[in-house]
């Protein structure tokens, strides 16, 4: 991924994973940079990431991996695995499943 599409795609995962603020952490006072971690993990992610459901399932991945499987199953990240996909393919940052 060049450097502007990668930045691009980081702006987009990180005002995703922002509004879903898993554990209002940011939203009790966390630093803004609390989720930079898993934002990369699922930046990385983006050229499997053909549906929003593959969506779901990356950010189930990272952030079960990060904290627990509890509260990250892919069904519990469906609505923002659905976000993320949309703002993704409104920025050509993923290609979708024909």
């Amino acid at each position: 991924m060049k450097r502007a599409k990668y930045e691009q795609a980081v702006s987009v995962v990180r005002a995703i994973v922002h509004e879903w603020d898993p554990y209002s952490l940011l939203a009790g006072g966390a630093p803004p940079d609390e989720f930079d971690a898993e934002i990369a993990s699922i930046v990385a992610q983006i050229p499997r990431i053909r549906s929003r459901k593959d969506a779901a399932h990356a950010i189930s991945r990272v952030f079960s991996s990060a904290f627990q499987r509890e509260g990250f199953t892919p069904d519990d990240c469906a609505e923002t695995g659905a976000k993320l996909f949309d703002a993704l393919s409104e920025r050509g940052l993923v290609n979708e499943e024909a």
